[in-house]
């Protein structure tokens, strides 16, 4: 009657009731409903991400262009200076 003392039948068990109960946690509703929120807010947060990159990308896009716009402007004014 040493069984009460083997580790690895107490493993399996706890392993076991450790399963039972996960399951009934992962179906009862107030889980689900924490779940459905917090994905929805990581969702909010990706959208919300992505348009901040959106404008980044086009704020990085616009100084480019200006720098771009002044360059050509500063060789423009180098040639007429160069031809006067």
């Amino acid at each position: 009657m040493e069984w009460y003392k083997n580790r690895k039948l107490w493993s399996f068990v706890g392993g076991m009731a450790t399963a039972l109960i996960g399951a009934k946690i992962v179906k009862a509703p107030k889980t689900r409903q924490a779940c459905v929120k917090g994905i929805a807010a990581g969702m909010t947060f990706k959208k919300n991400a992505e348009a901040s990159i959106q404008n980044l990308k086009e704020d990085a896009q616009d100084i480019c262009n200006d720098a771009r716009e002044e360059a050509a402007k500063a060789e423009d004014k180098e040639c007429e200076g160069a031809e006067a």
